[in-house]
């Protein structure tokens, strides 16, 4: 294991000292300002409106949404002068606001859907501005269609080595682009973003709900993917964020054409390690799992482990967690490293920068080791 140490100190970025969650969900804002996904005196202008005192969820969600409307209203009128770059970034921000906006809301709270649709709409509309890069996809699946985007370096139509991104618990495909999903291309690989079972419109409109054998929906991917003439299928890299800590591994263990495996956030039992460790987000898990109470929830959730499933992966794996995760518990990362039987294991575990959940204090080094590693792997 490859602890990394970067600072004595945490790196919390305290705009809302009354509140740790919300200081915590901002600096997974604030980590997308280096790749366009947020601006900094935006969030500081939306922070200063909350203020430091209430605890308010209501003006929570009014003012991050608002600051969506707001940088929304910017990009259209951007294009209707012509002004396309102007344009596609702003309207790529606001996607992130509405996201922001959402997150402490009740799981069926009908604002969350708005945010959704308008959030989602605005970061269509910036990809159908990305000259080509960015390209809507619709994978069929289970007599339905799970929605998303493949991410390529150019328009050369080159087979390119591809890796599926996979989210956690509450994130969309779109906020994949700025999690990371952007050094992929950078560095002449395919990166595909698609709302599997349990995340983005798959769940809020389609009642697919997630599943512990995820092998399933990513052979599903896959299966679309080879089709491609811009898709090397003989070089599929499979990397999970948060929960999708225990998606990748999981898929990875029974799907052949993976050829390497990312879990950023290890884990071992998504019971104890996400949903007990973490009670805030119990009732986005409920909802996730298709579950009516706290004892379903218990029940479904349980199947989700890698006991037993860790040792079959033969294929490089990398894992990467923060010593202050308060989110996943990093024994959960232990107990699956200790479990693995891989040849070519690499183990970040990041103490001081970089130790908060999925290392939003330290994104840009964080993303870049990830896609550096697929990049020789794949």
């Amino acid at each position: 294991m490859n602890t990394v140490k970067t600072s004595d100190a945490l790196s919390l970025i305290e705009l809302f000292p009354q509140d740790e969650d919300w200081s915590l969900q901002t600096m997974r804002l604030l980590s997308q300002v280096a790749v366009g996904g947020s601006d900094l005196f935006e969030c500081a202008r939306t922070a200063a409106r909350i203020g430091r005192e209430t605890t308010d969820g209501e003006t929570w969600h009014r003012e991050w949404s608002q600051t969506a409307k707001d940088i929304a209203a910017t990009g259209y009128e951007a294009l209707e002068r012509g002004d396309i770059t102007t344009a596609r970034r702003a309207l790529f921000r606001s996607m992130s606001y509405w996201r922001h906006s959402e997150f402490f809301l009740d799981s069926f709270d009908e604002r969350r859907t708005e945010a959704y649709i308008e959030g989602t709409k605005n970061f269509q509309k910036a990809a159908e501005l990305s000259d080509g890069l960015i390209e809507r996809i619709s994978v069929p699946f289970e007599g339905k269609e799970m929605e998303g985007y493949i991410v390529r370096p150019d328009n050369s139509g080159q087979a390119r080595p591809t890796v599926l991104f996979l989210g956690g618990a509450d994130s969309w495909a779109e906020e994949l682009y700025f999690l990371g999903g952007t050094e992929f291309p950078a560095r002449g690989m395919n990166v595909v973003m698609v709302d599997t079972p349990g995340r983005g419109s798959s769940l809020r409109f389609k009642e697919m709900y997630s599943r512990p054998d995820y092998e399933v929906p990513v052979a599903a991917i896959f299966d679309f993917l080879e089709k491609r003439s811009d898709v090397d299928a003989d070089r599929f890299g499979l990397a999970g964020v948060s929960f999708g800590g225990y998606y990748a591994p999981r898929a990875a263990a029974f799907e052949p054409r993976v050829k390497a495996v990312a879990a950023w956030c290890g884990t071992w039992s998504i019971l104890t390690d996400f949903y007990e460790f973490y009670p805030p987000l119990q009732k986005q898990l409920q909802w996730l799992s298709g579950s009516k109470d706290d004892a379903e929830a218990r029940e479904k959730l349980a199947k989700f482990t890698l006991d037993g499933v860790a040792d079959k992966l033969k294929i490089p794996v990398y894992v990467m967690h923060g010593t202050a995760d308060i989110i996943m518990d990093i024994k959960g990362a232990d107990r699956f490293v200790e479990a693995l039987t891989s040849d070519d294991v690499t183990v970040d575990i990041y103490d001081g920068a970089g130790s908060l959940h999925c290392s939003y204090d330290y994104m840009s080094v964080a993303g870049a080791r990830l896609s550096d590693w697929f990049l020789h792997r794949i």
